[in-house]
């Protein structure tokens, strides 16, 4: 599933009863985008599986990759050249670098003196990472939220404008005028971004994902 950043901006500027962009800039908006993306990537994190090629390493001599997108790993499949699976390499025990695999620094470190099943291969790092921010200086750009996450940020964004609304009377006025709401008070205003704000921590509960242990 993806969404462009034409889309989100469509659906933004109707909740946010902005159609002209009058109050907020596409560039404000795709800021904002961002930081909801990033923000729920935390409680909602996008399921990812990286494929990494490997050479069987030379016995005792530290071997590591770098998953291009997953951060958080829970599970590591080894298939041969062919394609076919052979075997998933258990995780780290603790009981040092040859009880299983590990993560640091964003770094899969596997076990020292591990024999691959095959000379050559793919490694299957099966997880968690965050999803694709878009860029803000064209419309088109594409991230890859689901349903999910295109709704909760689209939350997000809602609850950060509206809440800067609070804070600059000029914009605030502004946005009073455009959007044919002269009938909203500062006090009312105020209400609208609590509201909002309130919507959003009852989301973040709603689409809080638990994660798989490795």
């Amino acid at each position: 599933m993806s969404v462009t950043f034409s889309s989100l901006l469509t659906s933004l500027r109707l909740s946010l009863r902005d159609p002209n962009g009058t109050t907020w800039s596409d560039a404000q908006l795709g800021e904002l985008v961002n930081r909801g993306i990033d923000s729920i990537g935390s409680v909602y994190p996008c399921e990812i599986i990286d494929s990494v090629s490997f050479t069987q390493p030379v016995s005792g001599s530290m071997f590591s990759v770098a998953p291009a997108s997953v951060t958080w790993v829970t599970r590591v499949d080894v298939y041969d050249a062919s394609g076919i699976y052979r075997e998933t390499v258990r995780p780290s025990s603790g009981d040092g670098p040859d009880s299983g695999w590990e993560v640091h620094g964003g770094i899969l470190y596997l076990p020292t003196r591990y024999a691959f099943p095959s000379s050559v291969g793919t490694l299957k790092v099966v997880g968690y990472g965050g999803w694709t921010q878009i860029n803000t200086a064209q419309t088109t750009s594409i991230t890859n939220l689901d349903v999910t996450a295109q709704n909760a940020v689209k939350v997000f964004v809602e609850a950060e404008a509206l809440t800067m609304l609070t804070f600059d009377r000029a914009q605030y006025q502004q946005w009073q005028v455009s959007s044919g709401s002269s009938d909203i008070s500062a006090l009312g205003m105020n209400n609208l971004a609590l509201a909002a704000q309130q919507r959003w921590r009852q989301e973040k509960n709603r689409i809080r994902r638990l994660r798989k242990w490795g």
